[in-house]
């Protein structure tokens, strides 16, 4: 059975790394991504999510 879970991120270079694995998981179940600031702006930090999604 798949964990499902939602990924609350500031996506930088370690998120983003994080986010992949996590993707590429057969274990996860990744139901939504949020994103804050931190490593960048709001807006920074929700562009590096949609790039990566």
């Amino acid at each position: 059975m798949m964990k499902r879970v939602i990924v609350d991120t500031d996506p930088g270079i370690d998120d983003t790394a994080a986010i992949l694995l996590a993707l590429a998981s057969p274990e996860l179940s990744i139901e939504a991504v949020t994103t804050v600031y931190g490593n960048g702006t709001l807006e920074e930090c929700a562009r590096n999510a949609l790039i990566i999604l």
